[in-house]
């Protein structure tokens, strides 16, 4: 599964990039989906240069009956794996949901571009699942789909939403 999203934030780029990579756990509360965030490691590697790893939890959420082999509704989170490069206004990420993490690879960037007093933020990435081993052969195009779309529902309704956010968060300091 592919993930495209494009947004426009209303902030210029040097308010944009630096909330997003240093107050992610404040943009929870705006995000849909989302009960909380929690970073766990910080690290300037190099001028400019951070890489960090934050955990985001689902909200509680209805699993669909294919999926429910799968999914421990106790391990709906996923980390998050981020380089983000200052000099470039570029973030590589992966993640790794809590539930069947040897099964699922995401990961992607995200770009953010000056455009006038706005942003525009680029997120692509590719979300893969491999079930082979776990279901009946001929159930396994079903299962895969089922799985992969359900854990798209959870991770893409936020890269989606994370313009909307982040442009509610910002205003809620300009406003303070």
């Amino acid at each position: 599964m592919d993930i495209n999203v494009v947004s426009t934030i209303p902030f210029p780029i040097d308010a944009v990039f630096p909330a997003m990579r240093d107050q992610l756990q404040g943009l929870a509360e705006y995000m849909p989906n989302i009960d909380r965030i929690v970073e766990h490691e910080r690290e300037e590697v190099e001028p400019g240069v951070f890489e960090m790893l934050n955990q985001w939890y689902a909200a509680r959420t209805e699993i669909p009956a294919m999926a429910r082999p799968f999914v421990d509704q106790n391990k709906m989170y996923w980390y998050d794996r981020a380089t983000w490069l200052e000099a470039d206004r570029l973030c590589r990420w992966s993640l790794e949901v809590g539930f069947m993490a040897d099964r699922v690879q995401c990961g992607g960037t995200t770009s953010y571009h000056a455009v006038g007093e706005t942003t525009e933020l680029r997120i692509k990435g590719k979300l893969e699942l491999d079930l082979k081993g776990l279901v009946p052969r001929l159930m396994l195009k079903k299962a895969t789909s089922g799985v992969e779309s359900f854990i798209g529902r959870m991770i893409e309704p936020n890269f989606d939403k994370t313009a909307g956010a982040l442009t509610r968060y910002l205003e809620s300091k300009a406003g303070a």
